[in-house]
């Protein structure tokens, strides 16, 4: 078995490649034009405050998507539950900097733990469950994990925690930016691994997976720890970065839907898809942050344009661009071929 973006034409990839450096050698440089030294080099400033928030987002929503791809993509069981790690993750960080005078970097540091470790005490059992039951179960223990940590006194309960502000948009940008090439990198690597075959081998097939010696209860709760540790990862500097996080905030079962439909959209299973997704959808919904009815309008169509996505090119754009998929573009073209012959 291999990765779906083994399989696009050599010349596409290496044009896929050529844009994704210069856009990544842009998003790495551009925002060191802020820098005092830089601004009095006279160098042109290609940033402001905007530019940092909506990045900074996007880079988060990059780490949420390919944490959940790596359940939901590779292993084939949708969870609706991620946001959990995500919020526990954010107030692993608010409690030990607000409450135990912690530094950031060590709180950090623990982000990670505690939702893995809360992944595999719930893991053991949901992952038995399968297809919409695995789904809704997942889905109540996300909002459960929000309602309690809502009442409990020391994690602020309704009030939420306030933690020092730190006034560096440039910190954030590269810590959130570090979690997603971190994000991205495990899913490359676990693709190309034994323990990624044995996760395709789970989501093609479970019980074929168990006959050839694949250990599948282990299999499925260690990539749900994985997905969980990166969550919380995002989770803890979004924390520290907007200074205040509650329930609301943090534990939104709306931003679980946006990380599943960013995978799928771009490609769940593959390692770049979920980063396509994330990058499209997210800018998509920064530009109708605005309000207004012409705003209305626009969310309707970006209903439905997931929707057609998802009916027919469910693989994804990695697929449809790749042409495995019979309306992408390549499938196409050779059928004009063929037939004109």
């Amino acid at each position: 078995m291999i990765a779906r973006e083994d399989r696009l034409p050599p010349r596409l990839r290496r044009s896929i490649f050529a844009v994704t450096m210069v856009a990544l050698a842009y998003v790495i440089l551009a925002p060191l034009t802020s820098i005092d030294a830089a601004q009095q080099a006279g160098l042109p400033l290609l940033t402001d405050k905007v530019w940092f928030r909506i990045v900074t987002t996007v880079l988060m929503f990059v780490v949420l998507a390919s944490a959940w791809n790596i359940v939901g993509g590779l292993t084939g069981y949708a969870s609706f539950g991620n946001i959990a790690f995500f919020g526990l993750g954010a107030y692993t960080v608010g409690a030990l900097v607000a409450n135990r005078g912690w530094p950031f970097g060590l709180a950090l540091l623990v982000a990670p733990i505690v939702p893995a470790l809360f992944a595999l005490v719930i893991g053991l059992p949901l992952l038995r469950l399968r297809g919409h039951y695995f789904a809704v179960a997942t889905l109540g223990v996300g909002v459960a994990t929000g309602e309690v940590v809502n009442n409990v006194g020391p994690l602020g309960a309704s009030t939420g925690l306030f933690l020092p502000i730190v006034r560096s948009d440039l910190l954030f940008f590269y810590l959130m930016l570090a979690a997603a090439g971190l994000a991205v990198l495990t899913t490359w690597v676990i693709l190309r691994t034994r323990f990624g075959y044995g996760l395709l081998a789970i989501r093609e097939n479970e019980e074929a997976a168990a006959v050839i010696g694949v250990n599948t209860n282990f299999y499925k709760v260690a990539a749900f720890c994985i997905a969980a540790a990166l969550s919380g990862i995002a989770g803890g500097i979004f924390a520290q970065w907007n200074s205040f996080i509650n329930q609301e905030l943090v534990f939104a079962v709306s931003d679980n839907v946006q990380m599943i439909l960013m995978a799928v959209l771009g490609g769940a299973g593959t390692a770049l898809g979920p980063v396509a997704g994330a990058v499209v959808l997210e800018l998509i919904i920064q530009t109708l942050a605005g309000g207004g009815s012409g705003s209305v309008y626009s969310q309707i169509g970006l209903g439905i344009l997931l929707a057609v996505c998802v009916i027919f090119i469910p693989r994804g754009v990695i697929d449809f661009f790749g042409g495995r998929s019979k309306l992408s573009l390549r499938y196409f073209r050779q059928t004009l071929r063929e037939t004109s012959a």
